[in-house]
């Protein structure tokens, strides 16, 4: 579009407004020669907040120069008003090609960070001010998990921009441990008993079939959600089933073996492959599916799709077993998760070594596996006592 002047008190300021949105803005002013002079002094841009005032101001200031004999120069280009909004776009767009999380990514935006810091100049913000966003999601009562979420949030996207050169010459606040982490103690402490869970299973059962048996796959194999499924084991309330973006698929019908009773889990981003085998519960729900399968899917939602977050049936029917357990603090309320604990210290109580059951879960370092050793009968001393020449 043609440029056309601003007029009103901003007069001498001219903008040319572009197809995609983008507003050039030119200042007009005579030379020291009286030449008639347009130049273009800044652009409004997705990821730009320069402004009418941003441009007169530079008017105003070529003009003082001009009466004062001073070297008239003006540096055309972006200003450095760049709203934290503006920088979230530009990471969502990545994220979105990039990210499995990316919609977690975007439900922790819009709740937590959006409203404090979405309409913020980025390069006014300081480490000072995410302590105090921490110290604030801390005493709202958020788990330290969830506030290390957005913190780690905001670092990203901050890089992301410095890295792509939307953000020049700035040095991320929250970088250089400037803004402490909160520590995290998210080892899950409950697990079921064998009679919870019957009594679970059993009420399932009868209710839905469908998170029946995904409960059984994930307590008598050990896996993740995501091993089983191809999603995150994340709340992820989005109904619509996306395909994964990294190594994580749905377990396959290829990696059963009927005639050996086992199932291949393959190696992950966060997991070594292994092989499992099953018993007389597992069998009866690995034939069940086999036999109503409708993909190469080992289980799928009812239109065939991936299952993307446990069914609601199955927090019902805990909480009908363990009342209370919606409320219990998150190390010990029983989750999805929890199965995969709950089967780690199964077989530590039935005496499986430390490395047996580091294998089992597909762990990658012992360390990882070390919570579930106090729960593996000490024979030491009696088989100390044993030995002999």
């Amino acid at each position: 579009m043609a440029l056309k002047p601003v007029g009103g008190k901003y007069d001498g300021v001219w903008i040319n407004e572009l197809k995609n949105g983008d507003i050039s803005y030119y200042i007009n002013y005579r030379d020291a020669q009286g030449k008639p002079v347009k130049v273009l002094v800044g652009k409004k841009t997705r990821i730009s907040d320069f402004t009418v005032k941003d441009a007169y101001a530079k008017l105003i200031e070529m003009k003082y120069k001009l009466q004062h004999d001073e070297e008239p120069t003006i540096k055309a280009g972006r200003t450095s008003k760049l709203k934290f909004e503006a920088l979230w776009e530009e990471f969502y767009s990545y994220a979105k090609a990039n990210k499995k999380s990316y919609l977690m990514d975007k439900q922790n935006y819009e709740k937590h960070v959006k409203p404090v810091f979405g309409h913020k100049n980025v390069k006014d913000l300081t480490s000072l001010d995410f302590e105090k966003f921490k110290q604030k999601l801390t005493s709202d009562g958020l788990e330290p998990q969830t506030v290390k979420h957005q913190l780690t949030l905001i670092r990203t996207i901050i890089n992301y921009a410095i890295k792509h050169n939307i953000l020049k010459n700035f040095t991320n606040p929250m970088g250089g441990g400037k803004v402490k982490m909160p520590d995290i103690d998210n080892k899950r402490q409950g697990y079921l008993s064998k009679e919870q869970a019957k009594k679970i299973l059993e009420i399932l059962k009868s209710t839905h079939p469908l998170t029946y048996h995904l409960t059984v796959l994930l307590l008598f194999t050990g896996a993740r959600f995501s091993e089983i499924t191809g999603a995150s084991a994340k709340k992820n309330k989005e109904k619509s089933a996306l395909p994964s973006k990294d190594d994580n698929a749905p377990l396959k019908w290829a990696d059963v073996n009927f005639d050996n009773d086992t199932i291949y889990f393959k190696k992950t981003k966060n997991g070594n492959d292994r092989h499992i085998a099953m018993n007389g519960i597992l069998r009866e729900t690995i034939d069940y599916l086999y036999e109503n399968k409708v993909n190469d899917n080992v289980i799928s939602n009812s239109a065939g799709g991936v299952i993307l977050r446990m069914p609601d049936y199955f927090a019902t029917a805990v909480e009908s077993v363990i009342p209370g357990n919606n409320e219990r603090d998150t190390k010990y309320k029983i989750t999805a998760h929890s199965l995969r604990h709950t089967h780690a210290s199964w077989l530590a109580e039935a005496g499986l070594d430390i490395l047996q059951i580091k294998e089992q879960l597909g762990h990658k370092h012992i360390e990882m596996t070390m919570r579930y050793a106090h729960l593996i009968p000490n024979i030491r001393h009696k088989v100390t006592r044993k030995l002999f020449v």
